[in-house]
């Protein structure tokens, strides 16, 4: 907390030196940018809120577009392993929320067009969202359970295209190092009242490592209709099949220094993977009532069908079938006068996941035996209320949220017992933010907020005593975060300016969820509490645009995650880093954009060392590594050309891309890949 307080005396001294500036600075474009991550509609700069925001532009359409990895990296706090795994997925975290994942994203909260992609357990997969019609993210750092409720330990909101001109048809194809395929098709549609995108893809990889190939297909459709004046309906469907994602596993640091690219010999044998299949639709509408009051609600649907192979014999083999819906709506209230601009919005949001989870022993690759049949229920009940209030330079947020939780399991299997059973969960979560505008476009904020994430239906059925029903010693896990920041920007003409921000927070945490593995199944998570974390963190970002197209970008984020009491059996945690996240982690990009000629995006990324475990006895070394991805647009009459290359590890690194925390023998390591290429062609016509 000194050290909270140091800073904050720090920024205060600034104070005086940038409110002197005022006449001298220009609001400049970003500030007028709105976000939607609040809930409320609110600009990017005057929001108390650790907030960036990746705008999609033409240098979107030269990457390589396998993991949202690419698009995220320079964001400050975010970081991200496991890009290359994709019967893992992506881990993403946000000041450390998110770090345990074992597969998919957990303790953050996804959005895509408006509609939850979190599951109401708090498991989140963007496998379903085809990167290639990614149109903006938005982060928004820290706990939001006010916001969202259950874990929402960040939020990442991301925008497919939806401003559609004039019909186009977009087409591309690229090929890569490891045999990588990708082809994708679009279509955008444009006629009075309505628009329309569809598009879809197909990639395959015979991956860097031995069994880690993978196939996908991706379709996304939407419709917007303008019902009047005052009133509008959208329609989203996305379907995703994925018959191929093998898994190589982790190996020790041993296997490593033999062979990078080898599998572990039990992920051979049990020949391990998953296939997946999800289909989701969604409807919204909105409707405003002249200047006071607006409408929105959201309905949506999803199933997912799961088929996993683990590498031991019990229990090695997973079959899940999920479906998963929700709906919520919220009216927002607005009143304006000559100083006061107030906006209260109340809601609700109401969802349902059913989950039949089945267990068979694994033959070597070979389905066997039934050894766990469970039906798995989450429902959640949320209400909140959400105020944005400015008042000459003061501007405040202020949330507030109620959620019920029940989690339930019906045990199909009696020959041991019936071991069904129900937990009940709620959770109030508070938030209040302040900011005080400094100049034009400069603004000292702060604000406290919290959260709760309770543990995923796959978290609580992984009992380490082997048995069926919800694991009970597994708690919900609490944080509150308090920060303070600085942000803004300064313009100088139509194309320079710069973009900064500076956030200091510190988050304090009771009963982690971490994961562990045990002898008799490795590869498979079980989970467990600790006692309390304190997160101690500096987040800096400052984007500067120097000419027509070209910028330049820098982020630095400082990570000091520790375990206060965390105390097992086999020793005391107290004090030790939280494993997975590195202290330090800095990236440097030069970019250049515009709708001809060079397109250029080029990032220097360095990652400081971390832990692999709790014991912290085995450290990751710091590496650092350069992608570069090139392009040019070449214009003819109605068609754009745009042939693009890039390459992956400029630097030819050795480092891994990901870190199995806990696991077992020291099997902690997920190599990455050395130096390697891909190139292709967009058509837009």
């Amino acid at each position: 907390m000194i050290r909270l307080f140091t800073l904050l005396l720090f920024l205060c001294t600034i104070t005086h030196e940038l409110s002197s500036q005022t006449d001298t600075l220009l609001t400049d474009s970003v500030n007028e940018l709105l976000i939607s991550a609040t809930r409320i509609p609110s600009r990017l700069n005057s929001s108390p809120a650790s907030i960036s925001v990746i705008k999609g532009d033409e240098t979107f359409k030269i990457k390589q577009q396998l993991s949202l990895q690419e698009y995220t990296r320079s964001v400050p706090g975010l970081f991200t392993l496991n890009a290359n795994n994709l019967a893992q997925d992506l881990r993403i975290s946000i000041r450390g929320f998110g770090s345990r994942a074992a597969f998919g994203i957990r303790g953050i909260k996804l959005i895509v067009d408006g509609v939850p992609e979190t599951t109401p357990d708090g498991q989140g997969q963007l496998d379903n969202l085809d990167l290639g019609i990614v149109n903006s993210i938005e982060v928004l750092r820290g706990p939001s359970s006010s916001l969202y409720g259950n874990a929402s330990g960040g939020v990442i909101n991301i925008s497919t295209i939806d401003q559609i001109d004039e019909s186009y048809s977009q087409a591309g194809i690229d090929f890569g190092s490891y045999g990588m395929q990708q082809y994708q098709l679009s279509k955008g549609i444009s006629a009075q009242n309505t628009t329309a995108l569809v598009h879809g893809s197909y990639t395959r990889s015979n991956g860097y490592r031995v069994q880690s190939g993978f196939q996908n297909f991706n379709f996304n459709a939407k419709l917007a209709h303008q019902l009047n004046e005052t009133s509008n309906i959208k329609f989203g469907f996305s379907f995703s099949d994925s018959p191929q994602a093998d898994d190589p596993g982790g190996i020790n640091l041993e296997s490593v220094v033999a062979d990078r690219r080898q599998a572990r010999d039990r992920n051979l044998t049990f020949k391990t993977g998953e296939e997946i299949r999800q289909i989701k639709s969604s409807l919204q509408y909105a409707k405003s009532f002249g200047e006071s009051m607006d409408v929105s609600s959201y309905a949506f649907f999803a199933t997912r069908d799961f088929f996993g192979k683990l590498p031991f014999g019990f229990g090695g083999m997973v079959d899940l079938s999920r479906g998963y819906g929700g709906h919520g709506t919220s009216l927002t209230f607005q009143k304006i006068s000559a100083r006061m601009v107030n906006k209260l919005q109340f809601g609700y949001d109401i969802a349902l996941q059913r989950d039949s989870r089945q267990r068979f022993f694994n033959n070597e690759g070979v389905q066997g035996d039934l050894t766990f049949d469970q039906q798995e229920s989450f429902t959640i009940i949320g209400l909140y209320a959400v105020d944005h209030y400015q008042f000459d330079r003061f501007f405040i947020n202020a949330g507030l949220r109620f959620d019920l939780n029940r989690l339930s399991a019906k045990d199909k299997i009696l020959t041991n017992g019936d071991n069904s059973g129900s937990i009940n969960l709620s959770s109030i979560n508070p938030s209040l933010g302040l900011s005080y505008q400094l100049g034009n476009s400069n603004y000292i904020f702060t604000n406290i907020s919290t959260s709760f994430e309770t543990p995923t239906l796959s978290e609580l059925s992984n009992n380490p005593n082997g048995m069926e029903g919800l694991n009970p010693d597994l708690k919900a896990q609490q944080s509150r975060n308090l920060e303070i920041g600085i942000k803004g920007s300064y313009h100088e003409g139509k194309d320079k300016g710069i973009n900064y921000e500076l956030a200091v927070f510190h988050i304090s945490t009771r009963n982690d969820l971490v994961p562990y593995e045990l002898e008799a199944f490795p590869d498979r998570d079980f989970f467990r509490n600790a006692g309390q974390s304190i997160r101690f963190g500096v987040e800096s970002s400052i984007d500067y645009r120097f000419a027509h197209g070209w910028s330049g970008n820098l982020s630095y984020t400082y990570s000091d995650f520790k375990y206060e009491s965390y105390s097992l059996p086999s020793g005391d945690f107290s004090g030790n880093q939280l494993p997975g996240l590195p202290k330090s982690y800095a990236v440097i990009g030069l970019s250049k954009s515009g709708t001809k000629g060079l397109l250029l995006s080029m990032q220097y990324i360095i990652t400081g060392e971390l832990y692999a475990n709790d014991k912290n006895d085995a450290l990751v070394s710091q590496n650092s590594i350069v992608n570069l991805n090139l392009g040019y647009q070449i214009l003819r009459e109605n068609i754009k050309l745009i042939p693009h290359f890039g390459i992956n590890n400029l630097t030819n690194t050795d480092y891994n891309d990901n870190i199995r925390i806990n696991a077992f023998g020291s099997r902690y390591y997920e190599p990455a890949p050395g130096r390697n290429f891909f190139g292709g062609l967009k058509i837009n016509f």
